[in-house]
């Protein structure tokens, strides 16, 4: 039995192949699975704190987010948000929460940028 037409798991197999670089897949903002990675550093209360309360209010602001919060190392975090390819990354750690800001990385950037919440409630919507 042969199907050669274009079906969802083919199209999200061409999708995949498409938007991908060495370190995993890069979803286009607008088909991606959820639009930020959100990745909790550590269990102090401050910090589990700080990233409940943004989680609510990117989830308010209809941002799809997929929260990390396992007691993990960061670069396991990190590796896992790359292979994942959720277009961004926002961390809250210890030094962000006593920045009052956000660590924010684009999937498809090498760099990240400390934001503070209106700015990046901004940048998310975008």
């Amino acid at each position: 039995m042969g199907c050669y037409g274009i079906g969802i798991s083919r199209l999200v197999g061409v999708l995949a192949e498409h938007f991908s670089d060495d370190k995993g897949l890069v979803w286009p903002a607008n088909i991606a699975p959820a639009k930020v990675y959100l990745a909790r550093l550590g269990t102090d209360e401050q910090v589990v704190k700080a990233a409940d309360e943004l989680y609510k209010v990117l989830q308010n602001s209809g941002i799809g987010v997929l929260y990390d919060d396992r007691d993990i190392r960061p670069g396991e975090k990190f590796a896992d948000a790359d292979l994942m390819g959720i277009p961004y990354r926002v961390v809250i750690s210890d030094k962000t929460v006593s920045a009052n800001a956000f660590e924010v990385k684009a999937r498809s950037s090498q760099d990240s940028q400390l934001l503070g919440k209106d700015q990046l409630i901004k940048v998310l919507k975008a």
